[in-house]
């Protein structure tokens, strides 16, 4: 067994050395690639749906469509495909927004000394002898029960991939969750919610929040930069430096999804997934004519079929789902650290109640929910209290403003903002009251009275 764990160890750092190693950009070109790919694509669907599709039925060499059809087809497809690529060229070519800009470089601030939390001797079921702690529901979170690293390696950035922008529990030390007059009431014994929670408690399954403090200045020094990052700011391997409200690097656009260019992003999947339709429909209606009128297929024009069909499945789900991260006021990668806690919540449930179990696992998370708050939302270090606000915090307001002259037509165009301090876009982020100032979550009893 021996063994076995040093082997492991040994892999850990091993991979841990060889991604520190891989910490210089990509070049450029490799960066810019898969614009100059995704330019060539939009330019050869133009040339086939144009010249080979649009200019056959105007001159009336495509039976079953007449000259004022091709015109008609042709004046929409122009619009559709002027529309998707002024949306590419403005997210392309508009910065995300680099921490770099904004912030100085600095020296490590120095780590506070690690604490170890204290715990009161609790049974794990607080329902056995009829009487119950309040503190029973919360447990020991996954940072308590792992052992205190060397503090002194705090400054290791690990936040180049996806899941390393949050700390990870064996690379930091454990800080105390803030312990305040709970208020939360237990449920009433012999209820099915009791019996559920008393199952769950016997095998120590509680919510467990993170409490490490992320926001701290030490959790958010980047050894790379040399500087302290902006909150929502992670480090990109790819483009090598640390972007503001980072979401995740996209290889379609060259760069980074960011601060400021997320709306145009989104603005860009919209004008895609509507331009992709209306080819692949309009494609799909002649081609099966011809067919029927034992014409000769345009392998070209089936080409352009396929292809629409692929990139209208993509840009509508990156649409959709960029639509409801922003509606949670959350960012790619926030939401994949908020997916991890519930998976985490779902295995510990499996573990107690069995498949067919559901309504238990629900009245369980329900109670959680009670004395915590819903992960995606009360949980979301940087909700703002509301999907609207969410959504209008990126995309504009609905109403025409000083900022958002547009109005909700900005939603759908790829319109600039008149923010009063460009600058300082993706700097300042409001933080969740229901967080603590160091980014721990704090329970339902630990709330301003106003939220609770």
């Amino acid at each position: 067994m021996t063994e076995i764990c040093r082997v492991i160890e040994e892999a850990k750092y091993t991979a841990r050395e060889q991604r520190a190693a891989r910490n210089k950009p990509q070049p450029w070109i490799v960066l810019k690639l898969m614009v100059l790919i995704t330019t060539g694509i939009m330019a050869y669907a133009a040339y086939v749906y144009i010249g080979r599709f649009c200019l056959e039925m105007i001159k009336g060499k495509r039976n079953g469509a007449s000259k004022g059809t091709g015109i008609a087809l042709l004046v929409v497809f122009c619009l559709l495909f002027l529309w998707m690529l002024w949306a590419y060229a403005l997210v392309v070519l508009i910065s995300p927004g680099f921490a770099r800009d904004h912030v100085p470089q600095c020296p490590p601030p120095v780590p506070p000394p690690p604490v170890r939390p204290s715990y009161s001797q609790h049974s794990a079921n607080g329902y056995g002898n009829g009487t119950h702690d309040q503190e029973d529901f919360h447990g020991r979170s996954y940072e308590q029960m792992s052992p205190v690293p060397n503090v002194h390696d705090f400054h290791e950035d690990r936040n180049a991939d996806v899941m390393d922008a949050f700390p990870r529990p064996d690379t930091i030390p454990e800080v105390p969750l803030p312990v305040g007059e709970s208020t939360f009431t237990p449920p009433e014994p012999h209820t099915k919610v009791y019996d559920d929670l008393r199952r769950a408690g016997i095998r120590n399954v509680v919510r467990r929040p993170p409490t490490t403090p992320v926001l701290a200045p030490e959790y958010r020094y980047c050894a790379r930069c040399l500087l302290l990052k902006p909150y929502r700011a992670h480090h990109c391997r790819a483009c090598g430096t640390c972007v503001l409200k980072y979401d995740h690097h996209c290889p379609w656009i060259g760069q980074c999804v960011g601060a400021r260019n997320h709306k145009f992003f989104l603005n860009f999947n919209l004008a895609t997934a509507i331009f992709t339709s209306y080819t692949l429909s309009t494609l799909i209606v002649y081609t099966v004519r011809s067919s029927n009128d034992n014409e000769d297929l345009d392998p070209q024009e089936l080409l352009i079929t396929a292809l629409s069909g692929l990139f209208l499945i993509f840009t509508s789900s990156l649409f959709l789902s960029h639509t409801r991260l922003l509606a949670l006021s959350l960012t790619t990668v926030e939401s994949l650290h908020q997916q991890s806690i519930k998976d985490r919540e779902d295995h510990m449930l499996a573990e107690v109640f069995g498949f067919c179990e559901l309504r238990s696992k629900r009245r369980v998370k329900a109670e959680w929910d009670r004395k915590w708050g819903r992960i995606e939302r009360e949980g979301n270090m940087w909700w703002v209290g509301s999907k609207s606000k969410g959504w209008e915090e990126t995309m504009g307001s609905a109403q025409r403003t000083a900022e958002n002259p547009w109005g909700w037509l900005s939603w759908i165009l790829p319109l600039r903002l008149n923010k009063k301090n460009d600058t300082e876009t993706g700097m300042n982020y409001q933080l969740n009251p229901r967080f603590d100032k160091e980014g721990r979550w704090r329970r339902r009893s630990e709330w301003p009275a106003e939220l609770r």
